[in-house]
């Protein structure tokens, strides 16, 4: 890999994290550079946004002369200018207007976003206007704006379809709320423009009399360009960050969407002078998640130099969400960015105010909805797998409708009792939650790797099984999904297929046998069906037929309800937990027998017993979760979580009694098939 394509990526990421610090994110940037591919003199690049699959940036009121008033176009990948800088002109109406003679001499422009509706509509502010004055007549229509003497102004650029052209063809001028104090402060105004998916405009302020930053908004109506009065912005109640007394201006926002539905999505700031992205989260229910940075630019490999030179002085003034990237894009200050000054190959940009562009990934943990916190409560465990010696990866059945994490890890000890983290997910495929997770598999020889897998599909939904991998037990992404076998859809009008178990266990290097386990009910024997996962192939095959299971009934009169509620595989014997269930709030009964023999390497792979007996009944648990012993807990045999509905969860080691330790089995049935129709394969994992 070349070093052009090195500096696209962060060269060091200290994934360590914990609620109170958040590790340092290192990233290498690219001089942005002109058509002739010679680093830029003086833009003073203010403002950054995605557009049609490039960068647009421009340069404020102390840019070099002939980069002001100026579109750049940035090819993301490179940092290489598209076309030569587009001139931004202004239309004779605006020309006109109580604005025309400032913004005619080159006005401070700041910050740069295009409308979410309107794709040929770009808006920039303006801030430092402290050379200019309005006439007697503006003065007394736009003299009342709770802020400095001359407005904050509004601008709408319309540009082509090819963006060859640009003009301001409407101003807006802002009032502040009175009590916002924001105060006469002209060169520390508005720096940040983002919009989101309900077109709600937010204005990022550097700061105000207080000395504090603060985020206003305002609503981008179908008259918002046409009206000649004042926008009345209001604060946009974002808590921030704890802060000193020292500075920590907001210097450019953009918006990045929720993948979780119906959820507001969030803000993106650079804190410019603390090296550090803000986090706001719209529904503001938990502070913002503060990223510190550090920013580097590749040397010339001399041997001179380091390969990588710190850069001490970013000023980070642009921010642009696309995708699942991030792109970042300084404003080089003047006073203070010869201080960079260190190999002699980057000394030429630093001096003549070379900005640089740097990318990194959206980082899953930004996205969560509550930070997550370690807590004794214990949601409903649907499915539970071991991670380690004290720690469990656990699955809820939340429903798509229903928001928040649906993965979490369960610390067990030996003196006190568990505590659980939820863990996010950020990438689920197409954006698409999971709903009703059911079970969890761990993948021998993999670390972190697990299998999860929903119960079944919803008129031809859902239905899936993801892959997944645990990082540093803060978050977890998945890697690939694929589909559950089919036999019977779920509707309004019937039950269809309901998968509760799931266990793994390894053929060959990549190569997994994977046994299911379908809950039956409703006068329904449960079933087994089993399938090959080769991940290199990334495909499941699984097999059109099903075993139909004969747990023991502890009560024969009555009818049985779930025959397998959870799968467990101990060396070569796999056990099941069978439920039964009054009503959401109980009582629930549970017992837990050995169903069948595992041999991932015989042509059959699973084979029922013929009989078995109860080992252990819970009356009043829903075991819907079984895992192996934690060793934290000498002579456990077996650890068990339960989803009692209404009533939450709770986790327990199991233990046999002297001298009954459970045996594995010996003899097994013939396999005992239920006749079903030809199960679809999944032969294609669908990756995120």
């Amino acid at each position: 890999m070349n070093l052009l394509v090195k500096s696209l990526y962060c060269i060091v990421f200290i994934a360590f994290y914990t609620p109170a610090v958040n590790a340092s994110q290192a990233l290498t940037g690219l001089w942005i550079t002109d058509l002739q591919g010679q680093s830029l003199t003086d833009p003073q690049t203010s403002g950054l946004t995605w557009w049609n699959g490039e960068l647009l940036s421009l340069g404020d009121q102390s840019a070099a002369p002939d980069l002001r008033m100026k579109i750049f176009r940035i090819a993301p990948e490179t940092g290489r200018f598209i076309t030569a800088p587009i001139p931004i002109t202004l239309s004779d109406e605006v020309r006109k207007s109580c604005f025309g003679d400032y913004l005619a001499n080159s006005p401070d422009l700041e910050a740069l976003t295009w409308d979410r509706i309107d794709q040929q509509t770009l808006i920039t502010v303006t801030e430092d206007a402290s050379r200019a004055q309005l006439s007697p007549a503006c003065a007394r229509k736009f003299s009342q704006t709770n802020s400095t003497s001359y407005p904050t102004l509004l601008l709408k650029i319309s540009i082509d379809t090819a963006l060859t052209r640009a003009q301001i063809t409407a101003v807006r001028p802002v009032q502040f709320p009175a009590d916002a104090n924001v105060g006469n402060l002209p060169n520390d105004g508005i720096e940040g423009l983002a919009i989101d998916d309900h077109q709600n405009l937010y204005l990022g302020l550097e700061k105000n009399m207080a000395g504090l930053p603060a985020i206003f908004k305002t609503r981008l109506t179908p008259d918002f360009w046409t009206r000649d009065n004042f926008i009345k912005v209001i604060d946009a109640n974002l808590t921030l960050p704890d802060l000193d007394d020292r500075g920590h201006p907001i210097n450019d926002l953009d918006f990045m969407p929720s993948p979780v539905p119906g959820h507001p999505g969030y803000l993106i700031a650079a804190a410019r002078n603390d090296d550090e992205l803000w986090v706001f989260d719209l529904t503001n229910r938990v502070r913002p998640f503060v990223q510190p940075l550090q920013f580097f630019v590749g040397t010339d490999n001399s041997g001179l130099c380091p390969v990588y030179e710190r850069v001490v002085q970013t000023a980070l003034e642009g921010v642009a969400v696309h995708g699942r990237t991030l792109y970042l894009a300084n404003d080089p200050w003047k006073q203070h960015y010869p201080d960079n000054v260190q190999c002699e190959v980057n000394t030429p940009h630093f001096l003549k105010m070379a900005p640089l562009l740097f990318q990194m990934p959206l980082d899953p943990r930004w996205f969560t909805l509550s930070r997550s916190q370690a807590t004794p409560s214990l949601p409903g465990i649907s499915g539970m797998a071991q991670i380690d010696t004290d720690r469990y990866l656990v699955v809820q059945d939340k429903k798509i409708s229903n928001p928040g994490e649906r993965l979490g890890v369960l610390q067990v000890f030996a003196d006190q009792a568990p505590r659980y983290q939820p863990i996010p997910i950020s990438n689920w495929p197409e954006d698409q939650m999971s709903n009703d997770l059911e079970s969890a598999c761990a993948l021998p020889g993999r670390p972190n790797e697990f299998l999860i897998a929903e119960s079944g599909s919803w008129q031809g939904e859902f239905g899936r099984l993801f892959h997944i991998q645990l990082l540093q037990t803060s978050y977890a992404r998945v890697l690939a999904s694929y589909p559950l076998p089919v036999l019977s859809d779920n509707s309004p009008q019937q039950q269809g297929d309901q998968f509760e178990g799931l266990v793994c266990a390894q053929k060959a290097a990549n190569r997994y046998l994977l046994v299911l386990g379908e809950r039956g009910g409703e006068q329904r024997r449960g079933t087994l069906v089993h399938g090959d996962f080769d991940i290199a192939a990334g495909q499941i095959l699984w097999s059109p037929q099903r075993l139909a299971v004969l747990p023991p009934q502890p009560d024969h009169n009555e009818p049985f309800q779930r025959d397998i509620a959870d799968l467990y595989l101990e060396s070569n014997v796999l056990w099941a937990s069978s439920v039964r269930e009054a009503g959401p709030a109980g009582p629930f009964s549970s017992f837990i027998y050995q169903v069948a023999l595992v041999d991932p390497q015989a042509s059959e792979p699973v084979r029922l017993l013929a009989a078995s007996r109860i080992f252990w009944q819970l009356d009043g648990l829903k075991v819907e979760g079984l895992a192996a012993p934690s060793p934290l807990l000498p002579g456990s045999s077996l650890s068990i979580g339960s989803e009692d509905e209404k009533l939450g969860g709770v986790w327990r080691s199991l233990f046999a009694p002297a001298g009954q330790r459970p045996q594995i089995p010996v003899v097994p049935a013939h396999p005992v098939a239920e006749p079903v129709k030809p199960i679809e394969a999944a032969k294609t994992g669908v990756k995120p």
